[in-house]
């Protein structure tokens, strides 16, 4: 009986083992699991809020598009009339004779291509994100990221031909110094900060030397050149933008600015 009694509390002690060895390989199972659910979890959050980020990327980046669009079309109008303006001023520089009293003509014409240069600034509100906060990553459209990219250096060639652009502005403003008077250019009301209206008719060139003259006229016609190349970028320019705005609405199934599906 005895011996029977102890093998039969043998026999219990190594079913318990038994049963606490499952025990923790289930917790172990459970354990894992959930840990594995949980970054699964966060895995899909984190690809939905990237996914999330990417579409507002693409509709700020149209909208950008847009607003670049409608400016180039804008300094497209503006710089055609200085190139008027300029190619006029240069043929009556070219054709001066003094006797003929045109100076009032050149000095209309002149102080007219010298206001502000019509330029555009690309947005770059979306440009930036992209770049700084390693937004690039996040579009994995490829044709839609060469495009943007392809945008953004067409961008930065509008920025350098604006630097010449100015340049020659600065050059006619140098080249006028010795020919006009400025007393004749139009005063400033310090009440309003706005110009007075006057007339030129009375003006008189400080030289009229021809060579001067025609030197001014070679200005002029070289600027004109500068504004009709800057012109040609600009029609670019729009063409690019109209054709950034299709693929990324191509690429990413837009209509209007509003996803249609993933």
């Amino acid at each position: 009986m005895e011996v029977h009694a102890h093998s039969h509390l043998a026999s219990g002690e190594t079913h318990s083992k038994r049963k606490k060895w499952t025990h923790y390989l289930w917790e172990f199972l459970m354990l894992f699991l959930a840990v594995f659910c949980g970054f699964l979890a966060e895995n899909f959050r984190e690809h939905t809020i990237e996914h999330q980020k990417e579409k507002e990327y693409i509709l700020s980046m149209i909208e950008d598009a847009k607003t670049d669009t409608a400016n180039i079309h804008t300094a497209i109008s503006f710089n055609i009339k200085r190139i008027y303006r300029l190619d006029s001023l240069a043929k009556k520089c070219f054709s001066y004779i003094a006797k003929h009293n045109s100076d009032g003509d050149i000095y209309r014409l002149y102080f007219s291509c010298l206001r502000h240069p019509d330029f555009i600034t690309p947005t770059e509100r979306t440009m930036m994100q992209l770049k700084n906060a390693g937004g690039m990553r996040l579009l994995r459209k490829r044709i839609a990221a060469d495009s943007i990219l392809q945008y953004d250096d067409f961008a930065k060639k509008i920025i350098n031909q604006q630097a010449w652009y100015e340049n020659m502005l600065k050059e006619l403003v140098n080249q006028g110094m010795p020919l006009f008077n400025l007393k004749y250019y139009p005063a400033i009301d310090l009440a309003t900060l706005r110009s007075i209206s006057s007339s030129f008719d009375s003006a008189k060139l400080v030289v009229n030397q021809k060579t001067t003259i025609v030197e001014l006229g070679n200005r002029s016609s070289f600027y004109k050149n500068v504004v009709v190349f800057y012109i040609r970028l600009l029609m670019e320019g729009e063409q690019h933008a109209v054709n950034l705005i299709q693929t990324l609405k191509k690429e990413y199934r837009l209509s209007d600015g509003t996803p249609l599906e993933e």
